[in-house]
């Protein structure tokens, strides 16, 4: 891989040709040729949890392939827009540029033009720049602006953000961890009345208000639980390790044998 300086135009426009050639009609490649802007949507969500994955894992070169890869999933979505004259990779180059500078008013500006004092200050002044540029400068719902297609825990902590900053919010922390007892309450009644559609949206509060909880102590509820998966995976496959030594599988365990196994993994995995 080379050094660190910054991909070359000629780079981009060399993609850009390809990605052309690929969509051409009568040379191109039949599978690019069939894909849309929906069939398109799981390759840009798959090639991003691989990015991630590699940023996690700290392999530079990963993240450079991989970004080539979400790259190319933007060159595609817009030349499969300019083949219907909608718009093309300039206008979206364009487009962000322009946002950028908008929304770095600070920075951009006229010299002398000050920064906002705090980082709450910065960000009151991003949010209400992007409440401008989406509602033409009339009010809207303070809930605009949350992807539809988030992950549940990333799309639930900003939509609690958002009618947190409009006002909408716990006077504390113990505020809010009371209404996950209070939730907790309502799944267990639910279940007892056997009611699972009833027991279904009650879970899906209990999971609303913890998500609240990562909100008040500045935590990500995704980073969260992807901590609590890995650490359950470590668990897991150390029980199977010791159990497997005896001769066993989780399957052909009794309870006592699962509960050994588990707590010996606990140990393992607490000490320091």
């Amino acid at each position: 891989m080379s050094s660190s300086s910054p991909a070359q135009p000629d780079q981009v426009s060399r993609l850009l040709d390809i990605i052309a050639r690929l969509r051409d009609p009568e040379h191109g490649c039949p599978w690019d040729r069939a894909q849309t802007h929906l069939s398109l949507r799981r390759f840009l969500l798959e090639e991003t949890a691989e990015y991630l994955d590699a940023v996690e894992a700290g392999d530079h070169e990963a993240m450079c392939d991989e970004l080539g890869d979400i790259l190319l999933q933007v060159v595609l979505n817009a030349q499969i827009a300019a083949e219907s004259g909608l718009f093309t990779m300039a206008d979206v180059a364009r487009s962000e540029a322009d946002k950028m500078l908008r929304r770095h008013p600070h920075v951009f500006a006229a010299e002398g033009t000050t920064a906002p004092a705090s980082e709450t200050a910065l960000r009151r002044q991003w949010d209400d720049i992007k409440k401008r540029e989406r509602a033409g400068g009339q009010p809207r719902s303070a809930l605009d602006g949350v992807p539809r297609n988030l992950p549940a825990l990333a799309r639930a902590q900003k939509t609690i953000a958002k009618a947190g900053q409009a006002g909408f919010e716990w006077p504390d922390f113990d505020a809010a961890l009371a209404k996950v007892d209070e939730e907790l309450a309502e799944v267990r009644a639910a279940a007892a009345g056997g009611d699972r559609d009833a027991l279904a949206e009650e879970l899906g509060d209990l999971l609303f208000t913890v998500v609240n909880l990562c909100r008040w102590q500045q935590l990500q509820a995704e980073d969260v639980l992807q901590d609590a998966i890995a650490k359950f995976r470590r668990r897991f496959t150390r029980l199977e390790k010791a159990l497997a030594d005896q001769g066993l599988s989780p399957a052909t365990s009794t309870q006592d044998d699962l509960r050994q196994a588990w707590d010996a993994a606990k140990v393992l995995d607490e000490k320091p």
